[in-house]
């Protein structure tokens, strides 16, 4: 666990500290970017939870279900871009903290897409 949270920090302290701490002026209209933070999102969740489901990922924990680690991932990674769009290397407007609304309903709706095919399996 403690070489996954050094990654995370590795990775993740460049960004903040290269970054404008600008938040982008932006509004919650379905544009072309809003949807692509939705499905990139929806389909982060099922690649994640396809890795952590067959091992070729570290786990957080053990007692954390895969479909939770993958929540976290996926949301993990469009926290990322967000601070990465913050940076002076990157062309946008800034942090986007509607971009990141919409990457979390992207993946609330694979979690719950996930559990209506996971019901729909149990009954046959």
């Amino acid at each position: 666990m403690n070489s996954i949270v050094y990654l995370i920090l590795i990775f993740l302290l460049p960004a903040v500290i290269l970054s404008r701490g600008t938040i982008a002026q932006d509004n919650f209209d379905i544009q072309l970017d809003k949807t692509a933070h939705l499905t990139t999102s929806f389909g982060l969740y099922f690649m994640f939870y396809t890795l952590y489901s067959d091992t070729l990922l570290f786990t957080l924990h053990d007692t954390i279900p895969n479909p939770l680690h993958s929540m976290i991932s996926a949301t993990a990674v469009g926290f990322s871009y967000e601070v990465y769009q913050s940076t002076k290397l990157s062309r946008s407007d800034g942090f986007s903290v509607h971009d990141m609304v919409y990457n979390m309903i992207g993946v609330g709706f694979a979690r719950f897409t996930h559990e209506v095919f996971l019901y729909f399996k149990d009954l046959h």
